[in-house]
């Protein structure tokens, strides 16, 4: 966590001062940067992806459970809890339609 905050604001301060006030090492930091992104990260991100395309196409009305049918139906294995967990960070949520009703709250069936 300490270093993503690094990394975002090596622009704005130095990252020797951003080190000491965080009491993290130089060394340390830049290790971090060099390494690859993790095998599961890379992976939900993929998965994110597809997730948004399926999304799209159901014109943003499924929820987790009809977009992990979907993904399974494509053949890219994932968890349903996992998809409903990245739905939830990444903020893709469906669209639900009401239905219209009178002032007197019954259905309006015109």
């Amino acid at each position: 966590m300490k270093y993503r905050f690094l990394r975002d604001h090596a622009g704005m301060y130095r990252v020797e001062k951003m080190c000491r006030m965080l009491e993290v090492s130089r060394s340390g930091y830049y290790a971090w940067r060099k390494r690859p992104m993790a095998r599961r990260r890379s992976e939900n991100l993929r998965l994110v992806t597809e997730i948004r395309a399926v999304h799209k196409i159901s014109k943003e009305t499924y929820g987790s459970p009809r977009i992990h049918v979907q993904l399974h139906a494509q053949g890219i294995p994932c968890g349903k809890h996992r998809v409903a967990r990245l739905m939830r960070i990444h903020g893709i949520k469906p669209r639900y339609h009401r239905a219209h009703s009178d002032d007197f709250g019954h259905l309006n069936r015109d």
